[in-house]
C-alpha cells in the first residue's frame, strides 16, 4: 500500500516545533528560577509564586505533548500550540512600553513564526490524516 504523503514532517513544521521547544526551555527556566526564589525565601509572595511556577511547568508539559502529537500526525496538537502563540503575542504587544524593545520584538516575531510554520499548507496536510474507509455492515 503506497501513500502520497511524505514520511518526514515538512520543514516549516519542524522549525516551528523547534521554536516551541525554545519557548518551553525559557518557560522552564523561569519556573525553576521562581521555585528557587520561593525555597530560598527571597520572595515575599511564596505560595502564589510557587503555584504560578507549577502552572508554568504544567503549560510546558502541555506544549511538549502537543508538539509530539503534531509530529505523530495528530491535528489536535495544533490548537494548544496556536493558542499559546496568541497568548505570547498578546503579552509582547501589551508590554511594548514597559520592557526593552528587543524582548518585545522577540515576543512578537517568535509566535508569528511558529504560527505560520504550523499553518502553512504542508504542515496542515501532514497533520490531517484520514482514516481508511470502513466497510458498512
Amino acid at each position: 500500500m503506497t501513500t502520497d504523503r511524505p514520511a518526514r514532517p515538512p520543514m516549516p513544521l519542524v522549525l516551528a516545533l523547534l521554536l516551541v521547544l525554545v519557548e518551553v526551555g525559557a518557560l522552564v527556566a523561569l519556573a525553576v528560577g521562581m521555585l528557587v526564589e520561593v525555597l530560598s525565601g527571597r520572595t515575599t509572595g511564596g505560595p502564589v509564586t510557587a503555584v504560578l511556577a507549577l502552572m508554568f511547568l504544567g503549560i510546558c508539559a502541555l506544549l511538549v505533548v502537543a508538539a509530539r502529537a503534531l509530529l505523530q500526525r495528530r491535528r489536535w496538537g495544533r490548537g494548544p500550540l496556536v493558542t499559546w502563540q496568541l497568548l505570547v503575542l498578546a503579552t509582547g504587544l501589551s508590554q511594548s512600553g514597559v520592557i526593552p524593545g528587543w524582548i518585545v520584538a522577540l515576543l512578537v516575531v517568535l509566535p508569528v513564526a511558529v504560527t505560520v510554520g504550523l499553518l502553512v499548507p504542508p504542515s496542515v496536510a501532514w497533520a490531517n490524516r484520514t482514516a481508511p474507509p470502513r466497510a458498512v455492515v
